[in-house]
Parts: C-alpha cells; structure tokens; sequence
C-alpha cells in the first residue's frame, strides 16, 4: 500500500474549533465542531467509497493527540482532493442536523 495513491483525510480538516494553521482546510461555514473519525468514516461510505481508518495517527501539528485518519484510493474519486473534501463536509453537516 503507496501513500501515494490515497488522500489522506485528518479529522482536523473539518473542525470548527481549529484555524487554518492548526490545520483546518475548510470555511467555517463547511466545519462541524470536533468531528469523529467515525463520522468522517460514514460520511464516505455515503459518497460510495471504501475508506481505510487507521486509528493510530496523529495529524503532525497535533502530534499528541491520536484522533486517526481515513484513507481513500485516488481511483476511487474522480475530482481533487478539496472537492471530495466539501462533499464529505456538506455529508458531515447533514448528519448533525439529524
């Protein structure tokens, strides 16, 4: 397994509590306040992808905190990695409302 074939997908990338240089990615208005890996999880089985959690990785500018990462083939989406970004954003949103 090549690094180099997934995007790797941090929980940090979608919290609202971070700033962009703590990592975030997103506008405020795409972010959920501390999302899960779990969430994370789902909201790409939504997108019809097979994600990979590897549970025991902590985001570089967190290095003490373990909250995980998803793992997505590149072949399995056919946009950029900011576009399957805000589509697992807006999935993330849709979940918390319910």
């Amino acid at each position: 397994m090549r690094r180099r074939d997934f995007y790797i997908i941090w929980p940090v990338y979608f919290d609202r509590k971070k700033t962009r240089r703590e990592g975030r990615k997103l506008p405020l208005r795409l972010t959920v306040e501390t999302p899960t890996i779990q969430e994370i999880f789902q909201a790409a089985k939504k997108l019809g992808l097979n994600p990979v959690i590897e549970e025991d990785k902590a985001h570089p500018s967190a290095w003490f905190e373990y909250k995980g990462r998803l793992l997505i083939r590149k072949v399995e989406w056919k946009g950029n990695k900011n576009s399957l970004l805000k589509e697992l954003a807006k999935i993330l949103r849709e979940m918390r409302k319910h």
